[in-house]
């Protein structure tokens, strides 16, 4: 394997989509946050933390899912299971970006970065992960952990949480059941294959995926105008944030009806498109 295959491989243990979407949400919540008093420090801060601690994170996922992900037609060829990268190289990169991502965040930032950084490890690699082969509400566990990039980005900024903070990492808690659910869908035999616990494979009726889909997005939309009850925003962007919500309530509802791949994918496509569209017109407020 030539020095830029393994370069790649290496770059597909981050997870780069997921991280990168991740990157944004907490970067913009930052930049909230900071006001005024935004600087390139901070921004440099949330960037190395958050993509570090996600690129650490990720990995170890893979390592710890080599086994299931062998038996899945979507994930055999990963890098642990296709073998471009040993189990061991895996976890060395693994617990170092994670470790590192930990310490700069008490170091760089402050403690209270360091602490939403540590219970980020700790729930996802502990709590999350370990779950996805015993229960369907891994899901539910896991969207906490899943869920703290803004509120890193506003510790990095201000050193406390505020009511803003929990409403942005509201957003992205919610956001996170359409966005799984629709990729559980999408590849349930795969999941079956695997034995991981995921509701379109357990929940014969799919009523219980139904519910999870449409409740979420119908909070969604209530949660997105709540910023113009904080005096941020106006109508317009509050009326621009339902118009998102309805849309990707619309692809759910479809998904759900249908219960075909295609649906489920335009589900995720819709999910991918809404989540920086709505942190980004909180961000630009007029």
């Amino acid at each position: 394997m030539s020095f830029r295959q393994e370069l790649d491989a290496y770059f597909e243990l981050a997870k780069p989509r997921i991280t990168t979407l991740l990157l944004i949400v907490a970067l913009v919540s930052f930049s909230i946050a900071s006001g005024s008093h935004w600087s390139w420090w901070g921004f440099v801060v949330v960037l190395i933390s958050v993509g570090t601690l996600g690129t650490g994170i990720f990995a170890l996922n893979h390592f710890f899912e080599r086994h299931q992900d062998a038996l899945a037609v979507r994930t055999r060829d990963r890098p642990l299971p296709s073998g471009k990268i040993s189990p061991l190289a895996a976890q060395v990169f693994g617990w170092g970006f994670t470790v590192f991502g930990v310490v700069f965040s008490f170091w760089a930032a402050n403690v209270l970065t360091g602490l939403i950084a540590l219970f980020t490890a700790v729930s996802y690699l502990g709590v999350y992960t370990p779950l996805k082969y015993k229960t369907a509400w891994h899901t539910a566990l896991g969207a906490f952990p899943g869920a703290v990039p803004p509120l890193a980005g506003w510790a990095v900024a201000t050193g406390h949480l505020d009511v803003y903070a929990w409403v942005l990492f509201g957003i992205l808690f919610l956001w996170q059941f359409p966005h799984f659910l629709s990729i559980e869908m999408m590849y349930r035999d795969d999941y079956a294959r695997a034995d991981v616990k995921v509701l379109p494979v357990v929940d014969r009726s799919g009523f219980l995926v139904a519910w999870q889909i449409v409740v979420s997005l119908v909070l969604l939309i209530a949660l997105s105008v709540v910023p113009l009850f904080l005096g941020i925003g106006t109508w317009w962007t509050a009326a621009a944030n339902v118009v998102l919500g309805l849309a990707f309530l619309w692809f759910g509802v479809k998904a759900i009806r249908t219960n075909a791949k295609m649906a489920a994918r335009h589900l995720l496509r819709a999910s991918i498109t809404y989540l920086p569209l709505v942190y980004l017109l909180l961000f630009f407020h007029p």
